[in-house]
């Protein structure tokens, strides 16, 4: 069974279908209406038909298997090879079902079974800590919003609660991979649901008590953390007014940690001078001290700019209370000092400022190990150096000699934290033999290894290619040698698949090993995993594992995500260095999987499919954008003519234009029934150089007979370039040539080189086809120079030789154009030659016609 026919015949259930489905649409109001990707401008809204139709068009079929059969196995059936399904989140199915209703128009599912599946789904993410991804967010809200314009049916009041509604917000905090733009539309109406019950239920007292509680700092928090900081800001700076204006008793409780919020918020979008002005008004309004959170936004925000005069500034503000700096706090600064183009002033800033934490007994741990990566990183310390100070550290009174009083300072210890930062310092050297080094001097410790040990381990591994190192990692942590809460290996067990497929022999067993334990666990992998294994498996010919993976991943991304593997796709399959059989393989289940894939993109892969001399796939790509139901996605009066020119181009082998089932014949029958194209003299040119070069010249003169000298527009310089072609290509071509030049040159016409070229082609071949002397066309040639104003080019006397049927013509006018014309003669000459069977040689030249 041929590659493409993969995608066909489905037997899977619908779900995943749907999904794919809705994944391909958006809709013409997305904020409102809309499906599951934000509007194109190139591919605009899916109709709903498209999305939500019967599973049995496009699902992925189960497919026999193939291997090795033993003589017993003869006599049993072949087991068949059953595509993964994806794992969807409990009440994804439902929130999926109420969105094909709403696209079709249809009745939505009950009431109760949405609250459910609102419940279960968001319970689900916060109890486990797992984000949103984009669609579910989007899903949320669309369902959300269903759910407060309609009102509970009088037999059966369920409505979302409470609690239910704030166990979303705290689901919708989870930062998602990629745009949270779905995510910041779900807080903004999980919010206004949450304010209007409270002031419904609460009397005014209460209310102020609730705003500056958790309802109001988590929306804070959403803002800033989704790119509303400006929003935030606003928001905050009203709240604190409104507070201060009644005269509340309630003093501003939460306002520091809104206050840092906002701050952060605003340094993370890089709004200096909004970050400033705040930071004053909340000084007048609120009387905030320069507090340790503080301190570190502002150190950091500078840091991370490289501005070293306006970090030190601020760093050497006096903190209220006396406080340290915080260890996050000088890591930006060693970071810094790895950057800095002022290396050595800076770190000899730098050395005063750990001097004195070293010598600070209030200094928290986090900020010694910032020290010792800074000792690293900038002082070129290795674990010998290093050595001493652990130590110091394990013998538990670091500080013991700068104690007063009856101070006693935190506890100091090596533990897997300080280690796990000294390991980070040798990564970021691009040293993984020092990395394993800090490993090896932790043993001296008796530090025990954490699940962040263990994944530094398996990254700077991975680092060196050291894959075997690597894998017994990965052994140990499928073993349970740590546990895992958070999935906080994905990013480094993602990295590990990735270098996997980069290797020159992939180990194909291994990767499906690491991708089997991922899929036990319902993760998802990132879209630079997903592209990398797929793009192994279709160059080891392992299609079903490619279909696997898109199967199981491909619901779980974004938009943006989708649009990255498929864009990636389309690189594939117009690669020279990828075998057309593949290319075919991947084009099928990019169909099926990305029908979103845009229109410049699909006229990419028709165009490769031309340059393979694959006529048939070419025009099988240009009929499923023609098929496809979004009507955007239809092709154009230019892609028309685009295919039109490639059939020209490579026509099929054995293949008469006017067969019923010739790829001509099926794109010019879709032309017919097209109602939003328009004809033009262009698409007439189109169809005359494609029924010319398919060997039926005649067809293509009707066009120009019947439409182009009759319409409106009338023939343009290439369409009178393509009649003399056709001329050319026919018995007696001359009567249609010889009347059409006398017209151009009664019109006093200005004609192109390329036109010339084309009328001295069909006369050549016409006078030696039958029998007459080539004077005239000597005579035609030799008049360039006086009538035109150019003289005979390389492509004149190439396309006349080429043009001549018999070898005796063609050594005639050979001898006479090296004698008139030596250099472009010699010109052509380097071109080089290749025999025909009954025309003798051609000239190794191209004549691009073009519509």
């Amino acid at each position: 069974m041929r590659s493409h026919h993969l995608a066909r015949n489905a037997t899977t259930t619908t779900t995943p279908n749907v999904y794919r489905r809705l994944h391909a649409a958006a809709g013409h109001h997305y904020h409102h209406h809309g499906l599951l990707r934000p509007q194109c401008p190139v591919t605009g809204a899916l109709s709903a038909r498209r999305c939500l139709l019967d599973s049995c068009q496009h699902d992925v079929p189960h497919i026999p298997r193939t291997s090795k059969r033993t003589f017993i196995s003869l006599f049993t059936p072949k087991p068949e090879r059953v595509v993964k399904l994806p794992h969807f989140d409990p009440g994804y199915n439902v929130l999926l079902q109420y969105r094909r209703s709403e696209v079709e128009q249809e009745r939505p599912p009950p009431r109760d079974q949405l609250v459910t599946a609102f419940r279960k789904l968001t319970k689900f993410k916060a109890d486990t800590n797992k984000p949103l991804n984009p669609n579910q967010a989007f899903l949320l809200r669309t369902v959300l919003h269903y759910l407060m314009v309609t009102k509970p049916e009088a037999d059966a009041p369920v409505d979302l609660k409470m609690k239910d509604l704030e166990t979303a917000m705290d689901a919708a905090l989870l930062p998602p991979r990629g745009s949270p733009e779905f995510h910041l539309a779900l807080v903004r109406l999980l919010h206004e649901e949450i304010m209007r019950r409270r002031f419904i239920l609460l009397n005014p007292d209460e209310r102020k008590v609730h705003l500056t509680a958790d309802d109001f700092g988590k929306y804070i928090k959403a803002l800033t953390q989704y790119g509303g900081s400006l929003e935030a800001a606003g928001r905050v700076k009203e709240f604190w007014q409104q507070l201060k204006d009644e005269g509340s008793g309630v003093k501003f409780k939460g306002a520091g940690r809104m206050l840092i919020t906002v701050l952060q918020g605003l340094a993370d979008e890089g709004r200096e001078e909004e970050l400033l002005k705040f930071w004053e008004e909340a000084q007048e309004m609120t009387g905030t001290e320069y507090i340790p959170g503080v301190h570190q936004v502002f150190v950091g925000f500078y840091a991370k700019q490289d501005k070293i005069e306006e970090t030190k500034q601020w760093y050497n503000k006096p903190i209220n209370g006396g406080y340290s700096s915080s260890g996050e706090t000088l890591l930006e600064l060693v970071r810094l000092s790895r950057r800095s183009s002022q290396k050595e002033k800076w770190d000899e800033w730098l050395l005063s400022v750990f001097e004195e934490v070293v010598k600070d007994p209030y200094a928290k741990k986090g900020s010694l190990d910032a020290f010792l990566q800074w000792s690293v990183l900038a002082l070129e310390k290795g674990p010998d150096g290093i050595k001493k100070y652990l130590h110091t550290m394990a013998s538990g009174d670091f500080y013991k000699s700068n104690l007063k009083g009856n101070y006693k300072s935190d506890k100091v210890t090596v533990d897997a934290t300080t280690i796990n930062r000294l390991m980070e310092a040798a990564m970021e050297k691009g040293n993984p033999y020092m990395a394993e080094r800090f490993w090896q001097l932790a043993k001296d410790f008796d530090v025990e290894a954490d699940v962040h040990t263990y994944l530094n381990q398996m990254s700077y591994r991975l680092d060196a290619n050291d894959i075997e190192g690597a894998h017994q990692i990965f052994s140990k942590l499928a073993d349970g040698a740590v546990e895992i809460e958070f999935e906080e290996d994905l990013p480094v067990m993602n990295k590990y698949l990735r270098v996997l497929c980069a290797q020159p022999e992939p180990d194909i067993q291994r990767i499906l090993t690491i991708t089997s334990a991922l899929e036990q666990r319902h993760a998802v992998l990132e879209p630079e995993t997903i592209l990398a294994l797929c793009l192994v498996f279709l160059n080891h010919d392992k299609k079903f594992d490619v279909i696997d993976t898109l199967s199981l991943h491909s619901v779980s991304i974004s938009h943006i995500e989708r649009q990255q593997i498929y864009k990636a796709f389309v690189d594939y399959i117009c690669s020279p260095s990828t075998t057309t059989d593949r290319a075919w393989d991947a084009y099928s289940l990019l169909r099926q999987y990305f029908p979103e894939t845009s229109v410049d993109d699909r006229v990419r892969l028709m165009e490769s499919f031309f340059e393979r001399k694959k006529p048939e796939m070419a025009c099988l790509v240009f009929g499923h954008m023609r098929a496809h139901d979004d009507e955007n996605m239809h092709p154009t009066a230019d892609i028309y003519v685009r295919c039109l020119e490639g059939l020209a181009r490579c026509p099929p082998p054995e293949q008469r234009p006017t067969d019923p089932t010739s790829s001509l014949k099926m794109v010019h029958n879709m032309l017919k029934m097209d109602t939003r194209v328009e004809m033009s003299t262009r698409m007439y040119n189109a169809l005359m150089l494609a029924y010319a070069a398919g060997g039926d010249p005649f067809a293509a003169l009707d066009f120009w007979e019947e439409h182009i000298t009759r319409s409106a527009e009338g023939p343009s310089y290439n369409s009178l370039a393509i009649v003399f072609w056709c001329s050319e290509l026919i018995p007696l071509g001359d009567r249609y040539a010889r009347p059409l030049w006398q017209k151009m040159l009664r019109m006093d016409l200005e004609v192109p080189q390329f036109v010339f070229n084309a009328y001295c082609a069909a006369i050549a071949r016409s006078n030696a086809g039958w029998g007459r002397k080539m004077e005239e066309v000597f005579k035609l040639i030799k008049g360039t120079d006086a009538s035109f104003g150019y003289g005979a080019s390389m492509m004149t006397l190439g396309a006349t030789y080429n043009a001549l049927p018999d070898p005796l013509s063609k050594e005639e006018f050979a001898g006479w154009a090296k004698e008139e014309y030596p250099e472009e003669w010699a010109r052509l000459e380097s071109k080089g030659q290749k025999e025909t069977e009954y025309s003798g040689p051609i000239f190794n030249i191209t004549r691009q016609f073009e519509a």
